[in-house]
């Protein structure tokens, strides 16, 4: 899932192992097989999607806590941690493009993977 060329996605496990992806598709397996939940990070960033487990919430028994996630997501946001929803199992953080019919990804630009980079090195993620 490692890729030089531009990414679509990184994908964030909750033990802090973090690994950028040129596949959603693929990223998004590793969420498990009760369904994907996908969401906008925030109101007004059209441009990046978040992708979760959509049982993540209602089963913590299968799903940790991802702490280095609402670090990362909140960086990105421009939002503060502690008021951060709860993020548990892997997430995918990702572009979204509405036109791709075949995934709605497209690659992150230069500006968004600097701020990923960003929030992944002050939430302490392992980059892979």
């Amino acid at each position: 899932m490692t890729t030089a060329a531009a990414p679509v996605c990184v994908l964030i496990h909750p033990d802090g192992r973090a690994v950028w992806g040129a596949d959603k598709v693929r990223a998004e397996e590793a969420l498990g097989s009760y369904g994907v939940g996908r969401a906008f990070l925030t109101d007004a960033s059209l441009g990046l999607r978040i992708s979760m487990s959509d049982c993540a919430a209602i089963m913590p028994e299968e799903f940790p806590e991802n702490r280095f996630a609402v670090e990362v997501l909140a960086h990105v946001a421009g939002l503060d941690p502690a008021g951060a929803v709860e993020t548990r199992g892997p997430v995918v953080l990702w572009g979204w493009d509405p036109r791709n019919e075949w995934d709605s990804s497209r690659p992150l630009t230069a500006a968004e993977r600097a701020v990923i980079t960003e929030g992944l090195t002050a939430a302490g993620c392992a980059v892979g």
